[in-house]
Protein backbone atom coordinates (compact mmCIF):
# COMPACT_ATOMS: atom_id res chain seq x y z
CA UNK A 1 0.00 0.00 0.00
CA UNK A 2 1.23 3.48 -0.87
CA UNK A 3 1.71 5.38 2.39
CA UNK A 4 1.87 8.69 0.45
CA UNK A 5 5.21 9.57 2.05
CA UNK A 6 7.31 9.83 -1.10
CA UNK A 7 8.97 13.28 -1.26
CA UNK A 8 7.23 14.40 1.94
CA UNK A 9 9.56 16.52 4.07
CA UNK A 10 9.98 15.29 7.63
CA UNK A 11 11.76 17.04 10.51
CA UNK A 12 12.73 14.74 13.39
CA UNK A 13 14.17 16.29 16.56
CA UNK A 14 16.38 14.05 18.64
CA UNK A 15 17.02 12.29 15.36
CA UNK A 16 20.61 11.18 15.90
CA UNK A 17 19.79 7.88 17.60
CA UNK A 18 17.17 5.77 19.35
CA UNK A 19 13.50 6.25 18.53
CA UNK A 20 14.18 9.39 16.51
CA UNK A 21 16.71 7.76 14.22
CA UNK A 22 14.64 4.61 13.76
CA UNK A 23 11.58 6.73 12.89
CA UNK A 24 13.66 8.73 10.41
CA UNK A 25 14.90 5.53 8.81
CA UNK A 26 11.41 4.07 8.35
CA UNK A 27 10.13 7.29 6.81
CA UNK A 28 13.16 7.75 4.56
CA UNK A 29 12.86 4.16 3.33
CA UNK A 30 9.36 5.07 2.16
CA UNK A 31 10.78 7.95 0.11
CA UNK A 32 10.42 10.86 2.52
CA UNK A 33 13.09 13.56 2.72
CA UNK A 34 14.18 13.63 6.34
CA UNK A 35 16.04 16.19 8.45
CA UNK A 36 17.78 14.64 11.46
CA UNK A 37 17.93 17.44 14.03
CA UNK A 38 19.89 16.96 17.22
CA UNK A 39 21.88 18.89 19.81
CA UNK A 40 24.73 16.50 18.94
CA UNK A 41 25.24 17.63 15.34
CA UNK A 42 28.21 15.35 14.70
CA UNK A 43 26.21 12.28 15.70
CA UNK A 44 23.34 13.43 13.49
CA UNK A 45 25.75 14.00 10.60
CA UNK A 46 27.14 10.48 10.85
CA UNK A 47 23.62 9.02 11.04
CA UNK A 48 22.55 11.05 8.00
CA UNK A 49 25.55 9.94 5.97
CA UNK A 50 24.85 6.31 6.86
CA UNK A 51 21.25 6.55 5.67
CA UNK A 52 22.24 8.40 2.50
CA UNK A 53 24.69 5.66 1.59
CA UNK A 54 21.71 3.29 1.64
CA UNK A 55 19.96 5.43 -0.96
CA UNK A 56 17.86 7.60 1.32
CA UNK A 57 17.67 11.39 1.23
CA UNK A 58 18.45 13.02 4.60
CA UNK A 59 20.29 15.98 6.07
CA UNK A 60 21.67 16.68 9.54
CA UNK A 61 20.83 19.86 11.44
CA UNK A 62 22.07 21.05 14.82
CA UNK A 63 19.48 22.30 17.30
CA UNK A 64 18.93 23.11 20.95
CA UNK A 65 15.15 22.71 21.13
CA UNK A 66 14.64 24.96 24.13
CA UNK A 67 16.45 27.90 22.50
CA UNK A 68 14.19 29.99 20.27
CA UNK A 69 16.94 31.22 17.94
CA UNK A 70 18.32 27.72 17.50
CA UNK A 71 14.86 26.35 16.66
CA UNK A 72 14.21 29.15 14.16
CA UNK A 73 17.56 28.49 12.47
CA UNK A 74 16.81 24.76 12.30
CA UNK A 75 13.44 25.27 10.63
CA UNK A 76 14.84 27.86 8.23
CA UNK A 77 17.60 25.46 7.20
CA UNK A 78 15.16 22.62 6.52
CA UNK A 79 12.83 24.86 4.50
CA UNK A 80 15.79 26.31 2.58
CA UNK A 81 16.95 22.79 1.69
CA UNK A 82 13.64 21.05 0.95
CA UNK A 83 11.22 23.95 0.39
CA UNK A 84 8.64 22.92 2.98
CA UNK A 85 7.94 20.81 6.07
CA UNK A 86 5.10 18.29 5.90
CA UNK A 87 5.66 16.30 9.07
CA UNK A 88 7.21 17.30 12.41
CA UNK A 89 8.29 14.58 14.83
CA UNK A 90 8.93 16.14 18.25
CA UNK A 91 11.16 13.43 19.65
CA UNK A 92 13.97 15.28 21.48
CA UNK A 93 13.82 14.69 25.21
CA UNK A 94 15.66 13.92 28.40
CA UNK A 95 14.81 12.17 31.65
CA UNK A 96 16.16 11.60 35.13
CA UNK A 97 15.89 8.38 37.09
CA UNK A 98 15.64 9.83 40.58
CA UNK A 99 13.15 9.88 43.43
CA UNK A 100 11.06 12.94 44.19
CA UNK A 101 13.41 13.77 47.08
CA UNK A 102 16.46 13.46 44.84
CA UNK A 103 15.11 15.62 42.02
CA UNK A 104 16.64 19.10 42.13
CA UNK A 105 14.98 22.24 40.84
CA UNK A 106 17.63 22.34 38.13
CA UNK A 107 16.48 18.85 37.10
CA UNK A 108 12.87 20.07 37.12
CA UNK A 109 13.49 23.11 34.91
CA UNK A 110 15.84 21.20 32.60
CA UNK A 111 13.38 18.46 31.77
CA UNK A 112 10.46 20.86 31.36
CA UNK A 113 12.50 23.18 29.14
CA UNK A 114 13.50 20.40 26.76
CA UNK A 115 10.54 17.99 26.87
CA UNK A 116 7.73 20.54 27.01
CA UNK A 117 8.95 24.01 26.02
CA UNK A 118 11.08 22.41 23.31
CA UNK A 119 8.05 20.68 21.81
CA UNK A 120 6.13 23.96 21.79
CA UNK A 121 8.93 26.05 20.28
CA UNK A 122 9.46 23.56 17.46
CA UNK A 123 5.74 23.17 16.80
CA UNK A 124 5.06 26.90 16.84
CA UNK A 125 7.84 27.55 14.33
CA UNK A 126 6.82 24.76 11.96
CA UNK A 127 3.12 25.60 12.34
CA UNK A 128 3.65 28.85 10.39
CA UNK A 129 4.66 26.92 7.28
CA UNK A 130 2.00 24.26 7.69
CA UNK A 131 -0.69 26.95 7.89
CA UNK A 132 0.48 28.42 4.58
CA UNK A 133 0.48 24.94 3.00
CA UNK A 134 -2.94 24.14 4.48
CA UNK A 135 -1.57 20.75 5.51
CA UNK A 136 0.76 19.07 7.96
CA UNK A 137 1.19 16.41 10.62
CA UNK A 138 2.59 17.04 14.09
CA UNK A 139 3.71 13.97 16.04
CA UNK A 140 5.03 14.42 19.58
CA UNK A 141 6.65 11.96 21.96
CA UNK A 142 4.71 11.59 25.21
CA UNK A 143 5.21 8.69 27.63
CA UNK A 144 3.43 6.07 29.70
CA UNK A 145 4.87 7.98 32.66
CA UNK A 146 2.82 11.01 31.75
CA UNK A 147 -0.34 8.93 32.07
CA UNK A 148 0.21 6.75 35.14
CA UNK A 149 2.71 8.83 37.10
CA UNK A 150 5.94 7.13 36.09
CA UNK A 151 7.60 4.10 37.61
CA UNK A 152 11.16 5.29 38.15
CA UNK A 153 11.40 8.73 36.57
CA UNK A 154 11.17 12.10 38.31
CA UNK A 155 7.95 14.09 38.81
CA UNK A 156 9.37 16.70 36.43
CA UNK A 157 9.60 14.13 33.64
CA UNK A 158 6.05 12.96 34.33
CA UNK A 159 4.78 16.55 34.25
CA UNK A 160 6.57 17.26 30.99
CA UNK A 161 5.12 14.22 29.24
CA UNK A 162 1.61 14.80 30.59
CA UNK A 163 2.00 18.31 29.23
CA UNK A 164 2.83 16.92 25.78
CA UNK A 165 -0.51 15.09 25.78
CA UNK A 166 -2.27 18.36 26.59
CA UNK A 167 -0.32 20.31 23.99
CA UNK A 168 -1.22 17.71 21.39
CA UNK A 169 -4.93 18.25 22.01
CA UNK A 170 -4.41 22.01 21.76
CA UNK A 171 -2.43 21.72 18.52
CA UNK A 172 -5.17 19.50 17.09
CA UNK A 173 -7.81 22.15 17.82
CA UNK A 174 -5.67 24.99 16.47
CA UNK A 175 -4.58 23.10 13.37
CA UNK A 176 -7.80 21.45 12.20
CA UNK A 177 -9.07 24.35 10.10
CA UNK A 178 -5.73 24.46 8.29
CA UNK A 179 -5.65 20.75 7.49
CA UNK A 180 -3.07 20.10 10.21
CA UNK A 181 -3.35 17.06 12.47
CA UNK A 182 -1.58 16.57 15.79
CA UNK A 183 -1.10 13.30 17.63
CA UNK A 184 1.21 11.87 20.27
CA UNK A 185 2.96 8.55 20.88
CA UNK A 186 3.30 7.31 24.46
CA UNK A 187 5.98 4.61 24.80
CA UNK A 188 6.27 2.42 27.84
CA UNK A 189 9.68 1.14 29.01
CA UNK A 190 11.89 1.16 25.92
CA UNK A 191 15.45 -0.03 25.33
CA UNK A 192 16.90 3.39 24.54
CA UNK A 193 20.25 4.70 25.76
CA UNK A 194 18.42 6.73 28.41
CA UNK A 195 16.42 3.83 29.86
CA UNK A 196 18.59 0.80 29.09
CA UNK A 197 18.86 -1.52 32.08
CA UNK A 198 16.32 0.44 34.14
CA UNK A 199 13.33 -1.88 33.68
CA UNK A 200 12.73 -5.62 33.63
CA UNK A 201 10.70 -7.47 31.00
CA UNK A 202 8.03 -8.47 33.53
CA UNK A 203 6.79 -4.87 33.61
CA UNK A 204 4.80 -5.62 30.43
CA UNK A 205 2.11 -8.17 29.60
CA UNK A 206 4.02 -9.18 26.48
CA UNK A 207 7.06 -10.08 28.56
CA UNK A 208 9.58 -7.84 26.82
CA UNK A 209 10.57 -4.21 26.71
CA UNK A 210 9.98 -2.14 23.61
CA UNK A 211 12.72 -1.63 21.07
CA UNK A 212 13.01 1.77 19.33
CA UNK A 213 11.55 0.12 16.22
CA UNK A 214 8.33 -0.71 18.08
CA UNK A 215 7.79 2.97 18.84
CA UNK A 216 8.98 4.10 15.41
CA UNK A 217 6.27 1.99 13.79
CA UNK A 218 3.63 4.06 15.59
CA UNK A 219 5.35 7.26 14.43
CA UNK A 220 5.34 5.87 10.89
CA UNK A 221 1.61 5.11 11.11
CA UNK A 222 0.79 8.63 12.32
CA UNK A 223 2.98 10.14 9.60
CA UNK A 224 1.33 8.10 6.85
CA UNK A 225 -2.01 8.54 5.08
CA UNK A 226 -3.44 5.77 7.28
CA UNK A 227 -3.86 8.32 10.10
CA UNK A 228 -5.41 11.12 8.05
CA UNK A 229 -8.66 11.10 10.06
CA UNK A 230 -6.95 10.95 13.47
CA UNK A 231 -6.14 14.06 15.45
CA UNK A 232 -5.73 14.95 19.11
CA UNK A 233 -5.07 11.36 20.19
CA UNK A 234 -2.26 9.61 22.04
CA UNK A 235 -1.19 6.17 20.81
CA UNK A 236 0.08 3.93 23.62
CA UNK A 237 3.03 1.70 22.72
CA UNK A 238 3.65 -0.12 25.96
CA UNK A 239 3.26 -3.86 25.48
CA UNK A 240 0.38 -3.86 27.96
CA UNK A 241 2.57 -2.27 30.63
CA UNK A 242 1.68 -3.16 34.20
CA UNK A 243 1.32 -0.38 36.76
CA UNK A 244 4.25 -1.24 39.02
Amino acid sequence: MDMELKAKVVLVTGGADGIGLKSAELLAEEGAYVALADINFEKARVASETLNKLGMKTIAVGVDVHDQESVTNMVNEVVKTFGRIDILVNNAGIGYFKTMDEETMDDWYNVLNINLTGVHLCTREVFKYMKEQKSGKIISMASLGGQIGGMKVTPGYVASKAGVVGLTKSYARNGAKYGITANAVAPGPTETNMAKGRYSADTTMLGRLAEPLDVAKAVFFLASCLSDYLTGITVDVNGGALMR
